[in-house]
């Protein structure tokens, strides 16, 4: 190879196979360093000293398009002054002669001769501005600026497979970090629920994303009482869930030394607004059964009231209690309700993705489809009656989906 200033002493035919030899080469170079991972300025070095200096040049100014504007990524002697007032030509443009193309820009950049655009799959990327190649012969000095342009472009595609590795990099990294935040989040929900001659407990639980901001609970008491709860966070994914994740050890705490409700609520309340500072809720049902005298004690706190069954089919809306957590410091009006619970009955706790759930043409499942449906199969076994609803509401949304986190929990008192 000539070097810098020989090339002009080469003939036609020298000049021209020194011009596919430099090809040849700068090819299996750069995707040599392609394939290695080098980062993008390590290749722009590449350029500079088996390429730029072998045509002659002196002076190259790279810049790419980012957000609509020209900006500077890479120099090789003199930088362009004035860059930023360039029109971009189009992508499929040829390369062109400044005095040509932007004559008052070559006034003030006498060093720089050409401008190259660069795209990619028909998009623009940016411009190449560089001196003329150093061949006598114009034909060849023309050829010369192809293999640039050819050669750029070929950097480009590097720096786009370099992005695309990034975010798969990033992409894995997250999918990991989602798997953790869901095998942490199973972790919140009670492993067994209790299947006995006095109390039967399923729950269905079914996030929109990986984790959700459902929650539910079963925590056992003293004298065979026991406490539930049924909750959602506002919003959904990690932050959700990671919200949800620092209410259920609240609760847990609190549960451990119970005494009242009321002030179990007005805790978690206070709990809440210090970790969301306001920005999320959380809706909750928590109740409280005491086996001595089958009564339930609850707060619903902003939520969907539960739906209560006797065995005879009568319907009772639990709906006693507060606003949302974590929005006030102090909650106004919390009242705490109670049912008296008769054999036979059914306690069905749900987050809002049931009946908030969608078909086609935007018609929600509603709650009274919910409470027909609970009246028809309150006497099944509770994962008979649990697949069935899961059924019928895939088929009323339709090929969308669920569109949101779903929670259902029930329980089913005596025989």
């Amino acid at each position: 190879m000539n070097a810098t200033g020989q090339t002009e002493n080469l003939s036609v035919s020298e000049a021209e196979a020194q011009l596919k030899q430099l090809e040849v080469r700068a090819v299996f170079d750069l995707s040599l360093g392609m394939m290695k991972g080098n980062p993008e300025e390590g290749l722009f070095r590449m350029l500079e000293s088996y390429l730029l200096e072998q045509l002659g040049i002196s002076h190259l100014s790279l810049f790419y398009l980012k957000e609509g504007r020209l900006s500077n990524s890479f120099v090789h002697g003199k930088m362009a002054a004035d860059w930023k007032s360039i029109p971009l030509p189009k992508p499929e443009s040829q390369a062109q002669r400044l005095p040509d193309f932007l004559p008052e820009f070559h006034h003030v950049n006498p060093h720089l001769d050409w401008i190259i655009p660069i795209g990619l799959d028909g998009r623009s990327e940016g411009i190449l501005l560089c001196q003329r190649p150093d061949y006598s012969d114009e034909n060849n000095a023309k050829s010369a600026i192809s293999l640039l342009r050819n050669l750029f472009s070929l950097m480009l595609m590097a720096r786009e497979n370099q992005k695309l590795v990034s975010y798969r990099i990033r992409q894995e990294s997250m999918r990991k970090e989602m798997e953790i935040a869901r095998q942490v989040q199973a972790m919140l929900f009670p492993a067994q629920l209790p299947q006995n001659d006095q109390l039967h407990a399923y729950a269905s639980y079914i996030p929109h994303q990986e984790v959700s901001g459902d929650y539910y609970d079963f925590i056992s008491l003293a004298d065979g009482d026991f406490a539930f709860c049924v909750a959602d966070v506002s919003g959904k994914g990690i932050p959700a869930a990671l919200l949800m994740s620092n209410f259920q050890a609240c609760l847990r705490t609190l549960m451990m030394d119970f005494s009242d409700l009321s002030d179990v609520v007005k805790k978690l309340n206070r709990h809440l607004g210090s970790c969301s500072r306001g920005e999320r809720f959380i809706t909750a049902f928590l109740g409280v059964y005491r086996q001595k005298d089958k009564t339930l004690s609850y707060v619903n706190c902003g939520h969907i009231p539960p739906f209560l069954l006797s065995n005879s089919g009568d319907i009772t809306l639990l709906a006693e209690g507060c606003t949302l957590l974590g929005i006030f410091d102090e909650l106004p009006d919390l009242k705490v309700g109670a049912a008296i619970v008769s054999d036979g009955s059914l306690l069905a706790v749900f987050t809002d993705g049931l009946p908030e759930m969608e078909n086609e043409v935007g018609e929600e499942f509603g709650e009274d489809r919910l409470s027909r449906f609970f009246l028809e199969n309150r006497h099944e076994k509770m994962p008979v009656m649990h697949q069935r609803l899961l059924n019928r509401l895939d088929a009323f949304s339709g090929p969308d989906g669920f569109g949101d986190d779903l929670t259902l929990f029930t329980l089913k008192f005596g025989n």
